[in-house]
């Protein structure tokens, strides 16, 4: 029997009068929601144990009365029962895991999910559903029905294979009934949506914009909020969403990645394959965008507020994410592909640059570095090969009204290639002559490319780019002393050869400059014109050794 701490005589008589099968349904849960507010997690799992019977029937009571009332109090009874199994989902795991009110629930979450129902209830069904979901795969329960749902939850989500997320959804909800007896053979809306026009395609990206947004956040929230009496099957249920999240959303909108994707234990990179400019409201480039935004917060995070279920939910997903081969790589291969998102995606790519940052700076590292399973400069060269290719994106020259966002990118990487080339920036686990080689080159490379294009781009940014560049070399080569091959060299001239902006010549105007005041000052101690930039300063002190 359920045993709880002393309570009020209130409290002791809304229980009653919920365990009262006879009463009306929403008196009763309206006690229900009196008893839960004063009992702690524990006492909430044992209560639902003990009074398991009574929700259920209290939530079959609540959907059977807002299907014979009218429309106002039929949003608020459905709203009650929602409510109610939400309670029983997350204070009763194990049962519902081991399959208990299966094809009940499986019937509620048909009427929910009904792609005519209305917004918020479609919202709260997914959430619910998510919830139910990792609850049956924790007990092995799931079937692949219930994947395929899981694939559709959101409209108009794009599939490989051109099939309709919507017309899915709406034939599994109107699928036979598997409970044999009286009653309705097939579900129906749970509150009915009003709205029957047809949704152009800017209202579909809309929704499929907030759809993303609430499904990922209730992935991690409520894998946190399922109170489990061992608590290491929330770990399970992050991998498993995790796992889910990747193969049916992820696998979909990246269509090679399975093939070529990156693979850091085994030292494959991927690739380059052609990128395909689309529109930002493409439904691919959406999917994108969100999906590389979750995966690259959560691998961001590192300590959370205990009392902020959505940081405590990242988490435990990122311990997840990290445990497993499959999904490192995936991240590590959506911090590739987010680089060449469109510009107006800059907030991800920021993002994703935030990450690259905490990483190639050391300020913090992913475990398989800890663990030693993967070297660092292994991950040092795949995260300059990533930043460095934001130079080959095709958007650079189709996105003209977005070169705000590109120059803005540009300084953010720009300043991400000094601080990793200054000696003041202590790193923990040093690094090879390789690894520095191969971010004068790389950079080179990408600065020749884009310096070479009459563009605005170029005309905005080939200054910058090329004083940067020989502040990067004179940093590493002189201050840190690592030795060069003639190639590292030669790459560095080939941007000045190849440029076509007065801009790049100021700057090694400037360079030469330095370098006859340097020598000058070396040879008659004389000192003839003071330097007029930061990258004349180094190229002195470097010529003074």
């Amino acid at each position: 029997m359920f045993v709880r701490k002393q309570k009020s005589s209130d409290v002791t008589s809304s229980l009653q009068r919920f365990a009262d099968l006879h009463r009306d349904c929403a008196s009763r849960a309206k006690h229900l929601k009196l008893v839960l507010d004063v009992l702690t997690p524990q006492e909430k799992r044992q209560f639902m144990e003990d009074y398991n019977f009574e929700a259920f029937h209290l939530v079959d009571d609540l959907l059977l009365q807002a299907d014979l009332t009218q429309a106002g109090q039929a949003v608020i009874e459905a709203e009650s029962a929602l409510w109610t199994l939400e309670q029983i989902l997350c204070y009763a795991p194990e049962l519902v895991g081991r399959g208990a009110q299966k094809h009940a629930i499986e019937f509620i979450m048909k009427k929910a999910l009904f792609p005519h129902n209305l917004l918020a209830v479609r919202k709260i069904a997914i959430r619910l559903f998510l919830l139910w979901y990792q609850c049956l795969a924790v007990y092995h329960n799931n079937q692949p029905q219930l994947d395929t749902v899981f694939q559709c939850l959101l409209p108009y989500f794009p599939l490989r294979d051109g099939s309709v997320t919507e017309n899915i959804m709406q034939n599994y909800c109107q699928t036979l009934s598997t409970v044999v007896g009286p009653g309705p053979t097939r579900s129906t809306p749970l509150i009915n949506n009003q709205n029957t026009s047809s949704p152009t395609t800017k209202e579909k990206a809309q929704l499929l914009q907030v759809y993303l947004d609430k499904f990922l956040e209730y992935c991690t929230r409520g894998t946190v909020r399922i109170e489990w009496q061992n608590e290491a099957k929330r770990l399970e249920c992050a991998k498993f969403l995790v796992d889910r999240v990747i193969v049916l959303y992820i696998y979909e909108t990246f269509p090679d990645i399975e093939t070529n994707g990156v693979d850091i234990y085994g030292g494959w990179e991927g690739t380059e394959e052609h990128v395909n400019v689309r529109d930002t409201a493409d439904p691919i480039i959406i999917a994108r965008y969100w999906l590389i935004r979750w995966m690259t917060t959560i691998a961001l995070l590192s300590t959370a507020n205990s009392n902020d279920t959505l940081a405590a939910g990242q988490l435990v997903y990122r311990q997840a994410l990290f445990s497993s081969r499959k999904a490192t790589n995936t991240l590590l291969t959506l911090l590739k592909e987010a680089i060449m998102l469109p510009l107006p995606c800059s907030n991800v790519i920021y993002k994703v640059f935030s990450l690259i940052r905490v990483w190639l700076l050391q300020r913090e590292l992913p475990p398989f570095i800890y663990d030693s399973t993967v070297s660092i400069e292994s991950l040092s060269l795949l995260l300059i090969h990533f930043v460095t290719s934001f130079f080959h994106s095709p958007h650079l020259l189709t996105n003209v009204d977005r070169l705000s966002s590109a120059i803005s990118l540009t300084q953010n990487l720009l300043q991400l290639a000094r601080d990793l080339a200054n000696p003041a920036t202590q790193l923990t686990y040093p690094l090879s002559a390789r690894v520095w080689c191969e971010l004068i080159k790389s950079f080179a490379d990408g600065i020749r490319v884009a310096t070479s294009r009459s563009d605005a781009y170029g005309r905005a940014t080939s200054g910058a780019l090329a004083q940067n560049l020989l502040v990067v070399v004179v940093l590493i080569r002189a201050i840190r002393g690592v030795e060069f091959d003639e190639k590292v060299w030669d790459d560095v001239l080939a941007v000045f050869q190849s440029g076509c902006w007065m801009q790049m010549i100021e700057q090694w105007s400037r360079v030469v400059d330095s370098v006859t005041r340097a020598l000058i000052l070396n040879l008659f101690q004389v000192d003839i014109a003071p330097p007029t930039s930061t990258v004349t300063v180094y190229i002195s002190f470097l010529l003074l050794l």
